[in-house]
């Protein structure tokens, strides 16, 4: 069976109508949200602390939370691999690596500064792997993902609205 001409140009036309509309959906996609790029803190980012004993690491910086809003995040690492995230009202357990019944995968759990929501302000994202070991601490029992996220609030403090475990990185 043969197409004839207008068969032909009806299906040309119908395909760059599509590809248009989907290059017209993303444009207006990118142009409605502005800004959302994320900012990750990552174990590469840790440092020798100056003044501290040797293998003690650290981490300072501002991060970016609306505008407006900046807090600083602060990150110390023990000689023994345990470390905490200071970031407003929160001190949460984000760098594990001693062995003492449970640790983190990659020794830092990720922590990133994202708008979820599209409200304007980033919440912190918290994920990664914990695993738990035997009492001698040579064989992994288990391993499980945790996610923890926390919204920013108009005191300007932090909430938890989402976690997917018991296991508990807030530090009293």
């Amino acid at each position: 069976m043969k197409r004839n001409r207008t068969q032909f140009g009806a299906l040309t036309k119908l395909i760059w109508t599509a590809l248009l509309s989907g290059l017209l959906l993303l444009v207006l996609k990118a142009a409605a949200v502005p800004n959302t790029t994320a900012e990750r803190i990552s174990r590469k980012d840790l440092e020798p602390l100056k003044g501290g004993m040797l293998g003690e690491q650290g981490f300072k910086r501002e991060i970016v939370l609306a505008p407006g809003v900046k807090m600083a995040a602060t990150i110390e690492v023990s000689t023994k691999g345990n470390g905490s995230l200071r970031i407003g009202n929160l001190n949460l357990r984000a760098v594990d690596s001693h062995d003492d019944g449970s640790y983190y995968e990659n020794e830092m759990l990720d922590i990133d500064f994202t708008d979820l929501d599209g409200d304007g302000k980033r919440e912190m994202v918290i994920s990664g792997i914990v695993c738990f070991t035997s009492e001698k601490g040579s064989t992994v029992l288990r391993r499980e993902a945790i996610v923890f996220i926390y919204k920013l609030q108009a005191d300007r403090t932090f909430k938890k609205v989402y976690w997917n475990t018991d296991f508990h990185i807030e530090i009293d």
